[in-house]
């Protein structure tokens, strides 16, 4: 019996934050920029969409976009910056014409090594508007899912009751974009997910995941790609 193969979406990748946690680290570059063990984290998450299948995408640079001028990858790669700072949600909405009819979400400062071709997968067998990674082995919670849907999210008011935390990489149907999209500066997940609850599907996936938010998690991302690349080495 011969495998089948998911063909994988293309890819967009919110890549516009400026990192405020990190000090002095992100006064003159995008957060997306910083270097991991000499290597931008965007590339580390492009190099892996790349290995996952992933011949398409676009990032959403920012109201500083550009500084991404010149950056080029081996995925197709198309960039949209804003003329004022918009959030996550307007970042979306402000490329809408460029995002496919179905697309992997990203965020440009986490890189969470996942399994593309079982999410979207997921995501098809479900017929899901929406399909987020969800980790039940994360240190904090930000969720709660049950019969495997989000029931309930909030990443500032964390209740007793959640059991699981947003990995990070999710696939999205347009349709989300189109009914919920609006001009000026909102955030996706503060807009988005309350008013699809109950309907996002849950695909719990415990892979590792890091975000580089604050200068001590950068060290241990910096940490993880210095002993990979030390692992590599000695094979």
């Amino acid at each position: 019996m011969s495998r089948i193969v998911v063909k994988i979406p293309q890819v967009v990748i919110l890549a516009g934050g400026l990192g405020s946690r990190l000090g002095s680290i992100t006064e003159k570059i995008p957060k997306s920029l910083i270097e991991v063990n000499g290597i931008p984290i965007i590339t580390r998450i492009l190099d892996w969409a790349f290995e996952q299948g992933c011949r398409r995408s676009v990032i959403l640079t920012g109201y500083l976009g550009e500084m991404f001028e010149n950056y080029e990858h081996k995925i197709d790669l198309t960039f949209v910056k804003e003329s004022e700072p918009l959030g996550t949600g307007g970042a979306i909405w402000n490329a809408r014409e460029l995002i496919e009819n179905e697309f992997i979400l990203l965020w440009g400062d986490d890189y969470h090594p996942t399994n593309y071709s079982s999410l979207v997968d997921s995501h098809r067998q479900n017929n899901a508007l929406l399909t987020m990674t969800v980790t039940e082995k994360h240190e904090s919670k930000n969720l709660r899912h049950e019969d495997g849907k989000v029931i309930e999210y909030n990443k500032s008011s964390p209740s007793e009751n959640f059991n699981g935390y947003e990995a990070g990489t999710s696939v999205v149907d347009k349709k989300v974009i189109e009914t919920y999209g609006k001009n000026g500066k909102w955030s996706w997940e503060e807009t988005v997910y309350p008013a699809l609850s109950g309907e996002i599907i849950a695909h719990i996936d415990n892979t590792k995941f890091w975000d580089m938010g604050t200068p001590e998690r950068l060290e241990i991302l910096n940490q993880f790609f210095k002993n990979d690349c030390t692992e590599e080495d000695s094979k």
